[in-house]
């Protein structure tokens, strides 16, 4: 075959050298805008098991690789004045230059053709490739010059930041949370070599401009920064490469292949750097291309092939991606308000893929301390005594209620793992320490009054999304619902964010005690309402009730001590997978 890649960074080296390494009869051209030496950024991060999937592709790259790293298994987070550790994560950080020279050199030893300094502005001049990678990064020539193609969309996040580098060699990951009279700044930085660390400062629009920064050259910034954080620097300096404040694109397209072209890397997707996954992304593209473009299939049916492998394992990096980026826009909903260690827990739980029981396999110490913290917590709530255990086995109180456990249960189950089931209907039988709510949709203010002669614990409105309709509805059933009994409101988690925290907040100032949110069965859904969740307890300061498994992430309990919900609605069709979870604490 003859392979063109357009681009010279990672993914487009890490093909050649796998295609050539398959068969060197291959003819495989890379071409690079850039000069061999010329790198933006400081460092790169890798996880344990990507550095796997290296090894098993091309071991010789992955000896130079590994060579090359620093490794580390903390992650250091400094709040409010406070740095608390946390053990067992496995990362490894190198130089991008030092990546880019391993594999360019891999490259030139297999026999693949570099070409630096070199603008492509037309892909007739390799009309004779059978193969063209475009793997020109996150602002792709290649995507934009046929768009129509495949069809790209590029969200911008609102928060600002700036790659800086320090020689402060930092001992661990670091985040830092630092505020001045600015605003809240955040802190990304990781070590790479024995001299050299990555150092990402970011905060939002307003702080930034509050700052002057959007005025500030990459001089101006570096002294901004060496200032502001000449604590945690120790006496060592900033370092500046191309860094300039930027918004962080989100790129997705609609098609990843249109005939003899394929997009791989940040030109084909993008994802939020407080994961550290573009590379990894990159280079794991590689592999897949490769393997199907052997596989003996057409060149049409091997990017096919590719493309339904990869979005699948990509889309769902993505929107773990997408609820980072989304905690770090909001950390100010955060800080000051979380105590430390919860706020560490959310932090390193953010992404919704790290569940309560993988962090414990991680780190035992630190959940052991956050499961006190939040026993503590909730006997507090509760006016219980309560002893440590999981959280999902911790009460709660809803006014006079107090629920024996976090999960609820929709619909009549005989199993005993549920604090709170409810019906849509008064026609109930009643089990010892298993509060019953019951789902109002239509003549609210009758409808609540027989609830309450019925016995019903709790009634949670199910409403139409207008906001005026909600209020009306929740006015006549709070009037006729005895003041001592809990009502909640079930609100669709549309795409109108900050009109559902709105509605929230005014609904808590009328007397509502707790806020469902509906959401689709559907991964994406699921995440935006617990994110939604997290929000509305933050900013509209009332209790919230979300769907969250307990045999897939995310998990009631990782949820529930990140402070992103109270309550977890649980299929009661999942109740066995609770029986090993689920140990009842001891609380009176």
């Amino acid at each position: 075959m003859r392979i063109v890649s357009i681009g010279g960074g990672p993914a487009g080296l890490y093909f050649a050298i796998l295609m050539k390494r398959a068969d060197p009869s291959h003819e495989i051209l890379v071409v690079e805008r850039n000069g061999a030496d010329d790198t933006f950024g400081f460092g790169v991060v890798f996880s344990d098991a990507t550095l796997e999937n290296f090894q098993a592709a091309d071991r010789e790259s992955h000896a130079a690789i590994t060579r090359a790293f620093a490794h580390w298994d903390d992650i250091d987070t400094h709040y409010a004045g406070q740095a608390l550790r946390s053990t067992g994560h496995g990362f490894a950080g190198m130089s991008r230059q030092t990546l880019l020279t391993i594999l360019q050199q891999r490259c030139a030893a297999l026999g693949v053709t570099l070409r630096f300094a070199t603008e492509v502005d037309d892909l007739a001049r390799y009309a004779d490739a059978d193969l063209v990678l475009a793997a020109d990064g996150a602002n792709s020539w290649v995507r934009a010059a046929h768009a129509d193609r495949f069809g790209p969309r590029i969200d911008w996040g609102p928060n600002r930041f700036v790659w800086l580098g320090t020689t402060f060699p930092f001992p661990a990951f670091t985040f830092i949370f630092k505020e001045d009279e600015h605003g809240l700044w955040r802190v990304h930085a990781y070590r790479y070599n024995r001299e050299h660390a990555t150092f990402i400062l970011e905060t939002t629009e307003a702080t930034w401009r509050r700052a002057g920064l959007d005025r500030a050259d990459e001089a101006a910034t570096a002294a901004f920064a060496e200032r502001l954080f000449a604590r945690e620097l120790d006496g060592h300096r900033m370092l500046t490469n191309r860094s300039l404040w930027r918004q962080f694109p989100t790129v997705r397209n609609a098609r990843w292949h249109d005939g003899r072209v394929v997009l791989v890397g940040d030109a084909a997707h993008t994802a939020h750097f407080s994961i550290g996954s573009g590379t990894k992304l990159a280079m794991e593209d590689a592999i897949a291309l490769a393997h199907h473009v052997r596989g003996g299939r057409d060149v049409p049916g091997a990017l096919a092939a590719y493309e339904a492998e990869r979005r699948p394992t990509v889309e769902a990096l993505q929107r773990a991606a997408q609820t980072s980026l989304e905690w770090f826009e909001g950390t100010e909903r955060y800080h000051g308000r979380l105590d430390a260690i919860q706020f560490t827990y959310s932090l390193l739980t953010r992404s919704l893929r790290v569940s309560h029981e993988n962090l414990r396999t991680r780190d035992p110490r630190l959940v052991a301390a956050a499961e006190r913290w939040f026993a503590e917590r909730a006997a507090a709530q509760a006016g219980r005594r309560v002893e440590a255990g999981p959280p999902m086995a911790m009460p709660f109180r809803l006014r006079d209620l107090v629920l024996g456990n976090r999960l609820v249960a929709e619909g009549p189950t005989a199993s005993p793992y549920f604090g709170l089931i409810m019906l849509t209907s008064c026609d109930h039988s009643r089990r010892p320490g298993v509060a019953v709510g019951v789902r109002l949709a239509e003549d609210f203010a009758a409808r609540a009054r027989a609830a309450a002669q019925a016995g019903v614990d709790l009634v949670e409105l199910d409403v139409a999304a207008d906001p005026k309709s909600t209020l009306h509805a929740f006015d006549a059933a709070r009037g006729a619902w005895p003041m001592a009994r809990p009502i909640a409101v079930r609100i669709a988690a549309g795409d109108d964010a900050d009109a559902v925290v709105e509605l929230a907040r005014v609904l808590r100032s009328r007397g509502c005690d707790l806020v469902s949110l509906a959401a689709d069965a559907e991964p994406a859904a699921e995440l935006a309402a617990i994110s939604l969740s997290d929000r509305i307890r933050h900013e509209a300061g009332v209790a919230t009730l979300v769907g969250a498994g307990v045999d897939a992430r995310p998990d009631a309990n990782s949820v529930l001590v990140a402070g992103r919900a109270d309550l977890c609605l649980i299929r009661p069709s999942r109740a066995p997978s609770l029986a090993s979870a689920m140990q009842q604490p001891l609380w009176s």
